[in-house]
């Protein structure tokens, strides 16, 4: 069997084999990261292992940050602190005045802050 295409057929055809090449890329570069960002899995109440101060992680327009629920030793009054999580790298991390390294365990849905411990997600109350 043999197919005679013209000039015009063959670079149509060439155009639509290099934009599917260019999907089957992406697709695989999104396999390959997870699906998405990581920031966007960690969002969420946290509670940590150890007893220190609960966090929440949240998106804000563009911005992921991490708001830490700590208590006034004195007062005991409530007195949450936000700061932005920044990826840089690949890496995760928080600047509260020195650098909180942050990962996170996706099969035991763990957050770590270095050095501050372990945390895991708080389940929601009904």
């Amino acid at each position: 069997m043999h197919i005679r295409l013209t000039k015009s057929q063959r670079l149509l055809i060439c155009g639509g084999l290099i934009g599917l090449a260019s999907l089957m890329l992406q697709a695989c570069e999104t396999v390959m990261k997870g699906g998405g960002d990581i920031r966007d899995k960690i969002c969420g109440n946290w509670e940590s292992v150890e007893g220190k101060p609960d966090v929440l992680v949240y998106k804000d327009c563009e911005a992921y940050k991490v708001t830490v629920f700590a208590r006034n030793v004195r007062t005991r009054e409530l007195k949450p602190q936000t700061y932005l999580l920044v990826e840089e790298g690949g890496n995760l991390f928080i600047n509260t005045g020195y650098r909180i390294d942050v990962a996170y365990n996706e099969a035991a849905d763990v957050l770590t802050f270095s050095p501050n411990g372990d945390y895991v997600r708080k389940e929601e109350r009904p």
